[in-house]
């Protein structure tokens, strides 16, 4: 389902609701699948591509965890997918527990 305003569609917006357990997709647009790279580090595969390096991602998961790139390196966000990882500040990785969201904004 695309996402809607009252002046039309949102272009170059993608978004994911996952399982963060086993990587099953709840709801997307333009989200083709979840890779569950190690423990709480997953990779969102877009089903079309996004303009290389020239978009966003934010999301939330669980409790007070945080949800950003693996790394910082330009490598994290590819045209075709972004890997990110979902951890609790100060701690490392979280538990892999209930649904993750993820919005990628930018030029697609």
């Amino acid at each position: 389902m695309p996402l809607q305003t009252v002046a039309g569609e949102l272009s170059g917006i993608k978004y994911v609701l996952f399982n963060m357990g086993n990587g099953s997709l709840h709801s997307s647009t333009g989200v083709s699948s979840i890779t569950r790279n190690t423990t709480a580090t997953y990779t969102i595969n877009f089903s079309s591509n996004m303009t290389a390096q020239g978009y966003a991602v934010t999301g939330m998961g669980q409790y007070e965890f945080s949800f950003g790139s693996t790394t910082h390196a330009a490598s994290s966000f590819l045209a075709s997918s972004c890997r990110f990882r979902h951890g609790r500040y100060g701690m490392g990785v979280g538990g892999e527990v209930g649904y993750a969201c993820g919005m990628i904004y930018g030029d697609a």
